[in-house]
């Protein structure tokens, strides 16, 4: 083949090419305008029954591929669990986080206690209530064994 047959041979393959993405782009831009024809369905809802799957359980008495031995069956320990004082438990006060105050060595927190405004420093005890840590975005209190997290408003 001669320089001007490669040419020609070029110039017919990427003539094809173009013409193969102009018609694409143009299907794209005009589509068939076909009828769809529309049945009248009534729509019943019918609710499927709830199959329930009985839970799998792993049997793990094979012999150990490592020691050759079976495992040993052990006892079932039941623990006691621990009683409850039954004392008078206040309810978690109303809290609102408000902020934090920032200095160079210490961080202090606004919350709002009951209506009452309060600035704690971590570790500090407040009308019942412990902080325990803090950042600018939320705070973790303690109020009689039970610990709470505020998220700034």
């Amino acid at each position: 083949m001669n320089k001007k047959q490669k040419t020609y041979l070029l110039l017919a393959v990427v003539v094809c090419i173009w013409g193969l993405i102009g018609y694409k782009i143009y299907n794209r831009l005009s589509p068939n305008t076909t009828t769809i024809a529309t049945t009248n369905n009534s729509n019943h809802f019918s609710r499927k029954k709830i199959v329930e799957v009985q839970p799998y359980t792993i049997r793990a008495d094979y012999r150990d591929p490592f020691l050759g031995k079976l495992p040993v069956k052990r006892k079932k320990v039941s623990f006691k669990p621990k009683k409850k004082i039954t004392g008078e438990k206040k309810n978690f006060p109303q809290i609102v986080y408000n902020g934090t105050v920032a200095s160079n060595k210490s961080k202090s927190f606004i919350i709002t206690i009951n209506g009452e405004q309060e600035i704690f420093n971590l570790g500090q005890n407040v009308r019942g209530l412990t902080l325990v840590k803090g950042n600018s975005e939320e705070v973790l209190l303690k109020f009689q064994n039970e610990t709470k997290t505020f998220k700034v408003q």
